[in-house]
């Protein structure tokens, strides 16, 4: 329900939850059967995607946003902003940077946190340069969205950094 513009399989989803895997494949085949689910096969693995033109998603979701923690809200949030292709949170200090395609802030209002906005291309620049001004979320932050096959990871792993994931990150 956080991140709803990309799918899962189910040791992603295991490994987010801390489910056993014969619940989290239980639960995923009811939500597939209701079509709350997409489920696609791609070799061995089963990826399972939300349907967001199912009647019942802005409901779920709105439920789950209520009752989520801040993290959580503003991972989701974040989440469904096309532009944004990463995300950090240093828990300490409650700062957000939040790597954008355009360098424009994202169209969300994320209140208590003060939040940081940089492009795909400065963020490159820095973390290849190892800018300490990156340390505040490489080193002491945690990773917000979870998206690590996108490009840029290979980047920030070439620099040498080693990023906690957030809770319920797969």
């Amino acid at each position: 329900m956080l991140d709803p513009l990309r799918a899962y399989y189910q040791r992603q989803i295991e490994s987010a939850t801390g489910l056993p895997i014969r619940a989290v494949q239980r639960e995923v085949d009811r939500l597939a059967s209701s079509g709350l689910l997409y489920r696609r096969t791609e070799g061995n693995r089963v990826y399972y995607q939300v349907d967001m033109q199912c009647p019942l998603f802005p409901e779920f979701r709105g439920l789950f946003l209520k009752t989520a923690s801040d993290e959580e809200r503003a991972r989701g949030l974040l989440a469904l902003d096309e532009s944004v292709r990463l995300a950090f949170l240093n828990p300490q200090e409650n700062k957000l940077l939040v790597v954008t395609s355009s360098g424009r802030p994202p169209a969300v209002s994320l209140p208590g946190y003060s939040i940081e906005v940089m492009s795909v291309d400065e963020f490159m620049r820095l973390t290849a340069e190892r800018a300490s001004s990156l340390d505040l979320y490489l080193v002491d932050g945690v990773d917000l969205l979870g998206r690590r096959e996108d490009v840029i990871w290979r980047r920030i792993e070439a620099a040498g950094y080693e990023v906690r994931k957030g809770q319920g990150v797969p």
